[in-house]
């Protein structure tokens, strides 16, 4: 037992598109895998964990919920031994007790973890970063006994990933990445996988490979495995989980059987009580209704003959199946080219892109906040090529505020929990002013609360004439939306108005249907 003394601070799945996720077990049968006590963890002056007690079973899958920063990520890595608590005791299955509890004695216990912020190496293959990963794999005749193991665990997960042993890294899709994250976490390297912690495992996955990897769970739990699943998405846990906990400000306030609960009350427990507000009527933009990107017949290599329309004020979806070429779209308007000597897209006035993929095409993380959330909006505060210190406060203050970033401007954008990191993309993007602004799954690992405050800003500045173009894989986001242009095999096969935009009609169209 590790005992820390007290801190002095307190493929379509055969086209069926409702298949069945993992059915919840109990294993109140089962002994304890793990059980935590009075873990604490203070970063400065802020106390991520607080008392935090956390108990599972072998065969028990147990769902941990809470906003963003109310401590998920560092009970996990305490949990994983890639951070120390400053308080409290773990005990593991099978462990005595004796010695320093840290990364190397969680691995050999069994412990494993896919990190939220992916941990890959960019510039290695796939096979490297397994043999980083499991170092049992080293030796004689390691590249082609890293390549068949981590080859035959994907597919084992997820059937159609189209993963290349031999591919960069860096050549990956974001959902390849994900994918390629846990596949790696569940590998048996030496000693077999006894808790498995996924943290936010879905974010970038599509409907299909999500329901790959919890049929995947299913089998896995059944033979022993237990698992901690983090989420942001509160079906998923009602789905999939035994039990709940719910943390807030570091602390448990709920610990409860998922049968019990609801998605709304597990809502309200992690502090979050207003409900969305309503859409209202869909011409809130009070002036003309001026075309502001415009796309006709655009075809590339993975476009067919899109025909796409938005107007000031407007909130335009863009929905289907993740990989039909809606990031491909948002592209092509973002940096149109000329063609038969005219744009393919054209955008009336200045244009921001929030990208989804905060870690690679995002965020500058050897800045602050300040720098990161000012670096689009130079020409506003500086003249001459010399930026006003003073301008440039008061702008960073300004989205800080309305956006209720957690922390200063001075704080490093890193030390931020990931659906606050993307809050700073989101206000970098509208700091600067923007017409239209491009929005690829921005809320990916973001919390239900912030959602909901950041559809209420997006709401309020359409309101004011700013054009939206907002690509999501979460079919349930498409009801803030005006107007959804849904996306198949590059093409769009329907367009959805007002009434008309329901999670069946998405799905029917996604997979071809008109």
């Amino acid at each position: 037992m590790l005992h820390v003394p007290p801190s002095p601070h307190p493929r379509q799945i055969e086209n069926d598109v409702t298949a069945p996720s993992v059915a919840p077990r109990p294993a109140i049968d089962q002994p304890y895998l793990l059980r935590a006590r009075g873990i604490g963890k203070r970063y400065g002056n802020t106390q991520a964990l607080d008392g935090v007690d956390l108990a599972i079973r072998q065969g028990e899958v147990l769902g941990i919920v809470g906003h963003n920063g109310a401590g998920k990520s560092t009970l996990m890595k305490v949990i994983a031994g890639f951070t120390p608590p400053d308080a409290g005791t773990i005990e593991i299955q099978g462990w005595t007790g004796e010695g320093r509890y840290d990364l190397a004695r969680a691995r050999d216990l069994g412990v494993r973890i896919a990190f939220q912020e992916l941990s890959l190496c960019p510039t290695l293959r796939v096979f490297e970063n397994v043999v980083v990963a499991h170092r049992a794999l080293a030796g004689w005749g390691w590249r082609q006994r890293s390549q068949r193991l981590i080859r035959m665990q994907l597919d084992s997960i997820f059937p159609h990933h189209r993963i290349a042993p031999r591919a960069r890294i860096g050549s990956l899709s974001l959902a390849q990445r994900q994918m390629l994250e846990v596949a790696q976490a569940a590998l048996t390297s030496g000693r077999k996988p006894r808790l498995l912690i996924l943290d936010e495992p879905t974010s970038a996955l599509g409907k299909e490979s999500a329901d790959h990897l919890f049929r995947y769970l299913r089998a896995a739990i059944t033979d022993g495995l237990g698992c901690l699943l983090i989420t942001h998405r509160i079906r998923e846990i009602l789905e999939n989980a035994d039990r709940v906990l719910v943390l807030r400000n570091g602390r448990v306030v709920a610990d409860r059987p998922a049968s019990e609960l609801t998605e709304e009350e597990i809502i309200a427990l992690m502090g979050t009580t207003t409900a969305p507000a309503p859409r209202g009527d869909h011409q809130e933009w009070a002036g003309p209704a001026e075309l502001v990107v415009e796309a006709t017949d655009l075809t590339t290599d993975r476009l067919r003959h899109i025909h796409l329309q938005a107007r000031r004020g407007e909130i335009i979806g863009l929905a289907g199946l993740d990989g039909q070429g809606q990031r491909e779209l948002l592209l092509e308007i973002w940096r149109p080219r000329r063609r038969l000597g005219r744009r393919a897209a054209r955008v009336s006035g200045r244009g921001a892109f929030v990208t989804g993929d905060r870690q690679a095409a995002g965020l500058f993380p050897l800045w602050p906040v300040l720098r990161n959330l000012s670096i689009s909006s130079l020409f506003r505060v500086g003249a001459h090529g010399v930026i006003h210190g003073g301008k440039e406060r008061r702008l960073a203050a300004q989205w800080i505020q309305r956006l209720a970033i957690k922390g200063t401007q001075a704080t490093p954008v890193v030390d931020l929990s990931g659906g606050t990191q993307q809050k700073v993309l989101v206000a970098r993007a509208l700091a600067v002013g923007a017409d239209v602004v491009l929005l690829d799954d921005p809320f990916r690992g973001v919390d239900v609360g912030t959602k909901r405050e950041i559809y209420g800003l997006l709401r309020d500045e359409a309101r004011g004439g700013r054009c939206f173009l907002w690509f999501t894989t979460e079919n349930l986001e498409l009801k803030e939306c005006d107007r959804v242009y849904v996306l198949h095999g590059g093409a769009v096969v329907a367009e959805l108005r007002g009434e008309e935009i329901t999670e069946e009609r998405v799905i029917a169209a996604s997979f071809g249907g008109s």
